[in-house]
């Protein structure tokens, strides 16, 4: 099996990433050539298509298309700029992320679990990019905050919270709070949610990140059922006002095998856990 590795259509960021998966690759005996339309696995970053990583989405067509598996990278949520996504075919709950659990990876990456808030007035709409795979098959971002706004204010007279995606212009509605990301100093691209999440009530969120860290600090979410926080938060905007809070260790745990550290991407054994259904590796394929 011979893996495409699609380098130059990746964030500036993207790089020293692509290199660890390459040299796990190596380390696994693995073949791999760079922008290999005729590989038998493609390895892009992210499943935004836009600026740099417009052209992944031709690649991510013929891949599906042909029924070929392809491996997505993308920025972490759990250890911002140290741990990276690793899934195939997606970076939702509709993504394989690998065979076996690890049940104290959560430990080793020192990953905590804040007990349930219930307590907050605000409910946070976090909103997420409309040019991404993610969203497809959705209304417009304008459209669908509006739809979900007038949904809420029939169940619930909260203050409701549009926090903008920190690359998209922002969307006023009345009766509305905006607020603005504000980037951390000293980071490549993180931003201050946590300033939004100590005041809320419940996080809306469609499937990105917010959804899963507002689970993760405690505050219930809602979601879409292609968040991978949806197993643990609400798929029902009318229970805004009773969200439910269940456990979520074992989510946790499931969640570590989503990101990797460079250090363990080069060591092959992630893309390894990918395809441990293959019999074996070899230079010639599986």
């Amino acid at each position: 099996m011979r893996f495409g590795l699609f380098d130059k259509f990746g964030a500036l960021n993207s790089q020293p990433v692509f290199a660890a998966v390459q040299h796990g690759l190596d380390q696994l005996g693995l073949r791999h050539n760079s922008h290999d339309m005729t590989a038998d696995v493609a390895v892009i970053w992210s499943m935004v298509w836009s600026g740099r990583m417009r052209q992944n989405q031709a690649v991510w067509q013929a891949f599906r298309a042909a029924g070929k598996p392809v491996v997505v990278l993308e920025v972490g949520m759990l250890q911002r700029g140290k741990t990276w996504k690793v899934g195939i075919n997606g970076t939702g709950s509709t993504a394989f992320y690998g065979h076996g659990l690890d049940l104290h990876r959560p430990q080793k990456l020192n990953l905590q679990l804040k007990p349930w808030q219930t307590f907050g007035n605000d409910i946070v709409i976090a909103l997420q990019r409309n040019d991404s795979e993610q969203w497809i098959g959705m209304p417009t971002t304008e459209q669908w905050l509006k739809q979900t706004v007038n949904q809420l204010r029939q169940v619930t007279q909260r203050a409701i919270v549009i926090r903008s995606h920190p690359r998209r212009e922002v969307v006023v509605l009345p009766d509305c709070i905006i607020d603005r990301p504000l980037h951390i100093p000293n980071t490549y691209d993180d931003f201050d949610f946590d300033r939004a999440l100590s005041n809320a009530w419940a996080v809306v969120n469609w499937n990105s990140g917010p959804g899963t860290t507002a689970v993760m600090s405690g505050v219930p979410a809602f979601v879409g059922a292609s968040s991978l926080a949806a197993s643990v938060a609400n798929l029902d905007w009318s229970q805004i006002e009773s969200p439910a809070r269940p456990d979520r260790n074992a989510w946790l745990i499931s969640l570590a095998h989503t990101e990797w550290t460079c250090e363990e991407l080069a060591t092959g054994k992630p893309i390894a856990r990918l395809f441990a259904d293959k019999p074996k590796f070899d230079h010639d394929g599986f």
